[in-house]
């Protein structure tokens, strides 16, 4: 059990949610109650990056440790999930004789029992300066007879701006307040979303999402090329449902978009999985970029099952499928140019080639077990081959039939093939130099490998 939490210890901020998912309460419980005070810090890392895991009884006994620091991340944490439950327990902190103690508790007591900053200030004594501007925004911005969202907006309007030593502590309480304010603060928050702290523009990215701010949703998605940040935007841009499908779609379309941005985009449709998120996917099949182009297709075919009514174009379909062929061909060319080289990520290419052919077939017969057809077609059982082409042929046009079945009936030599694609394609590939000349223009990072690698043996 420990060996499945000490394999992420080097860094539990890069870390991504789903880890926690597989951590188990008792290992939780485990670690929580441990000696040493760094298994206990890690555990309330963890636990705070999960924020989804809510109350939890371990954490709630931390406010009693006697580190501060323990004291101090416990409350974080329980504030970071929401645990209302544990007021009682952290109000005392409010005169914990830590001075970070008092301020995390000042804060969680602001955004979870609408206390009076000013008034606890008074009676209680120091706090750092930017949990008692935090707590007075929230004060001010809070809807009653405290209310004025004007003094709120100058002072956090300077919080969002301070830099020197604070200033990192201070912008990152803002961004973390931000989000539990009213509607009424868009230009500080668009501030901290240019912030050149990662962690400010992490929570900043959240409150983006809490809010529904739509005139953000350009930048949600241009954080997607950034991978310590894609996680929380993702989140966000899912916040919007299927608002946003038309900002992701015009990012899709726009070439001049990095490819890193276009890539996640197929996935997140799917997760909005509505009919329109589909038809996105659908318009946008024919893509240069192989990855991009693999994504949009497993999307199809996990969309397509919830919405069958949707049209699929299927020339669209059959155009890229032909495509996918002769490409599957040209391989087939290179590895008999290949003459004993190295040929594993040539190999694997091939193997996606096929995946990607059949995925496509299942959008336009998605009635019909092309999968099984081609298993059959690997089989040594010559009545399961004879029945598998007997399918194809009933199911695919001559045209597609002609130059798929050869690919994946296990009897046609690797060779067999490479003379038929010299055939089809109208031209060969004469020896390593113009073997490696192919591979290099191709789009699959496989093939783009399998070229860097040969170059390398031709060097030596």
């Amino acid at each position: 059990m420990n060996s499945n939490l000490e394999q992420f210890q080097l860094n539990p901020q890069n870390n991504s949610a789903p880890v926690l998912d597989a951590l188990t309460t008792n290992m939780f419980v485990e670690k929580l109650n441990s000696n040493d005070p760094s298994e206990v810090l890690y555990a309330l890392n963890l636990f705070e990056m999960g924020s989804q895991h809510g109350s939890h009884t371990a954490v709630q006994r931390l406010l009693e440790h006697p580190s501060a620091e323990i004291r101090k991340k416990a409350v974080a944490c329980l504030d970071a999930s929401g645990d209302r439950s544990a007021r009682a327990l952290i109000a005392p902190l409010l005169h914990d004789e830590n001075i970070e103690v008092r301020t995390e508790a000042m804060l969680y007591m602001m955004r979870h029992d609408h206390i009076d900053p000013l008034q606890h200030v008074e009676g209680v004594g120091d706090f750092a300066d930017y949990s008692i501007r935090s707590a007075t925004v929230a004060y001010l911005a809070n809807p009653g007879e405290s209310e004025n969202i004007e003094a709120a907006r100058l002072i956090l309007d300077a919080m969002v701006r301070e830099e020197g030593t604070q200033g990192q502590r201070t912008r990152l309480e803002a961004a973390r307040l931000i989000g539990s304010l009213p509607d009424q603060f868009g230009k500080q928050l668009g501030h901290l979303m240019h912030d050149s702290d990662s962690q400010v523009v992490r929570h900043a990215l959240r409150a983006v999402g809490k809010l529904r701010k739509r005139q953000f949703a350009a930048l949600l998605v241009e954080r997607l090329a950034d991978p310590e940040l894609r996680d929380e935007a993702v989140d966000a841009i899912l916040a919007f449902e299927d608002s946003i499908a038309g900002t992701l779609r015009d990012y899709l379309n726009d070439g001049s978009v990095s490819i890193e941005i276009r890539r996640e985009i197929p996935t997140i449709l799917v997760r909005i999985g509505t009919a329109a998120a589909m038809r996105i996917l659908a318009h946008n099949l024919i893509q240069a970029d192989i990855i991009l182009r693999y994504r949009i297709i497993v999307g199809l075919n996990q969309l397509s099952v919830l919405h069958e009514q949707v049209p699929i174009d299927r020339e669209a379909v059959e155009t890229v499928i032909l495509a996918e062929i002769m490409g599957h061909y040209r391989s087939y060319q290179i590895l008999a140019a290949a003459k004993g080289e190295p040929t594993e990520s040539l190999r694997k290419s091939i193997e996606q080639d096929l995946e990607r052919i059949f995925r496509l077939l299942k959008l336009v017969s998605p009635k019909r077990d092309l999968l099984a057809a081609y298993h059959s077609l690997q089989s040594k059982d010559s009545v399961a081959r004879a029945n598998a082409l007997e399918f194809l042929d009933n199911t695919l046009k001559p045209q597609l039939r002609t130059l798929l079945v050869p690919l994946i009936d296990s009897e046609i030599t690797e060779a067999q093939r490479a003379r038929m694609a010299d055939r089809f394609l109208g031209v060969k590939v004469d020896g390593r130099e113009e073997a490696i000349a192919a591979l290099r223009s191709s789009e699959d990072p496989w093939l783009q490998s399998c070229a860097l690698l040969w170059e390398s043996r031709i060097k030596l």
